[in-house]
């Protein structure tokens, strides 16, 4: 979607009047500042710039020489990074930015590493997670002798489950909750599932698994599941994937834990299979997929993050308002993500999907410094309380983990948080969309899980740069 810099700024200017000053703003309060104001124009995709906003005041009043320019408005992701990504190119675009955590490894050369006199790396991850630090503290390819801090995160959102109370005390009682592991989590499931003879064929589903186009996390359950049987996806350069050499992919489950993952996963969309409980009818591909029907008491189970939860009630009361019998907010319980070894007994790290954006500075930006700071300052204690008071997103930060984690809703994701991690795909669009249909080729009867994933293989190896690329750390610095 190549545009050039003139027809960006107009789309910029028609498209976006309530986001904030555009790059001709931008350039008209400079004139009108003087040469010794400094003016930062920073983009950011999502919901959440009226919680950003009195962040960003608090910042310019107590730095009168600066003047933010925040624009959040943008019809689609993909828009979004193109519209980053072409204006850079000409030598212009946004001085801060905001982007999923995956998006480093396409892209880092795009960034401004952070001045050590803003902050160390030492201090980074002293301050930040863990997940920050394996995916945003990296060598330069210019000097890979180096560590550089590449971005700050203002909350690490972990993949978690919300439960049907009732349903779990009505045919769980010994449990009352989702089991914590995945081989007993499949038990509770075929338990909880109720078939009939309606259309969807299921009265009640214990949970919503196996399929990704009306499952709205249904890739990070599958993607936590790779995480947890540590499969690795690329080989030792981050030049090919290697999804179908382990073993060849001959259906040996047992030295092939990629296929091992992917076959438990599609397993629940399979009505060959035991624990099936989900298909296509059980919801639509659009709108609001599982969440629906687990507000209405048809699935027992979904996978979800923190903002699931405010989206849950709000269709609870949207339903209650129509007349509909809907669960109430008492009804709907957070457990854990199930994890492949017990946590209470097994040496292996647990593991689950991370979900973050973290924000950053173009390399273009003419105030890279002044641009960093504004960073630091929405990072600050201060500033990410007020954060998660508004979004009830769990923080990035160490020293209020243990606070959050006592939350009686919130907490579960906060408590995730220090085992969180990333799955390192080079591009996740394609990535996505790559995983989804090999999951719905499984789901829809028109192809086995090794051939799903040896057709996979093949698409992705493809993708990938032949000098490859470098996955998250953390990185160690050798001698030279």
């Amino acid at each position: 979607m190549k545009k050039s810099l003139t027809i960006l700024l107009v789309a910029s200017v028609l498209t976006m009047p309530l986001s904030g000053c555009s790059l001709f703003r931008k350039e008209a309060a400079r004139k009108a500042g003087g040469v010794n104001q400094i003016d930062l124009t920073y983009y950011r995709f999502g919901n959440d710039a009226e919680v950003i906003k009195p962040l960003l005041d608090s910042y310019q009043n107590a730095h009168p020489g600066v003047v933010i320019h925040l624009v959040s408005k943008f019809p689609s992701y993909p828009q979004y990074e193109d519209q980053i990504i072409n204006e850079m190119a000409e030598g212009a675009g946004p001085d801060l930015f905001s982007v999923p955590n995956s998006w480093i490894y396409k892209h880092q050369k795009k960034i401004a590493p952070m001045p050590a006199d803003v902050m160390t790396v030492d201090q980074f991850r002293q301050t930040f997670v863990a997940v920050a630090d394996r995916d945003l503290v990296r060598p330069d390819g210019a000097q890979p002798q180096s560590l550089h801090i590449y971005g700050i995160p203002l909350y690490v959102d972990t993949l978690a489950l919300f439960f049907n109370k009732k349903q779990y005390e009505d045919r769980l009682s010994s449990k009352g909750a989702p089991s914590v592991q995945w081989k007993d989590f499949a038990q509770d499931v075929v338990t909880l599932t109720k078939s009939d003879n309606s259309p969807e064929r299921f009265e009640v589903s214990g949970a919503a698994l196996g399929r990704t186009d009306n499952i709205s996390h249904g890739l990070d359950v599958l993607y936590s599941l790779f995480l947890q049987y540590g499969v690795s996806m690329y080989n030792s350069q981050g030049s090919a994937t290697v999804l179908s050499t382990t073993q060849a992919l001959t259906g040996d489950t047992s030295g092939n834990p990629f296929l091992t993952a992917f076959q438990f996963y599609t397993g629940f969309a399979l009505s060959s299979s035991q624990v099936n409980a989900w298909n296509q009818y059980m919801a639509p591909s659009n709108g609001d997929k599982e969440l629906t029907p687990f507000a209405k008491g048809k699935v027992s189970t979904i996978a979800g993050y923190s903002d699931d939860y405010d989206a849950l009630v709000q269709i609870i009361t949207g339903l209650s308002r129509q007349g509909y019998k809907a669960l109430t907010a008492k009804d709907i319980g957070v457990a854990p993500l199930p994890q492949v070894h017990d946590p209470a007994v097994s040496t292996n790290a647990r593991a689950v999907m991370a979900k973050y954006q973290f924000e950053t500075v173009s390399r273009q930006s003419a105030h890279q410094k002044q641009a960093w700071d504004l960073l630091n300052f929405l990072a600050s204690q201060k500033s990410l309380e007020y954060y998660h008071q508004k979004t009830h997103q769990p923080t990035s930060r160490r020293d209020m983990l243990a606070a959050q984690s006592a939350e009686p809703i919130y907490g579960v994701f906060a408590q995730q948080v220090g085992f969180a991690t990333s799955m390192p795909l080079y591009d996740i669009g394609v990535f996505d969309a790559g995983f989804s249909e090999a999951v719905s080729s499984v789901a829809d009867g028109l192809a086995t899980p090794v051939n799903a994933l040896k057709n996979l293989d093949i698409a992705l190896g493809q993708l990938l740069p032949a000098r490859g690329f470098v996955g998250p750390g953390p990185h160690v610095l050798t001698a030279k």
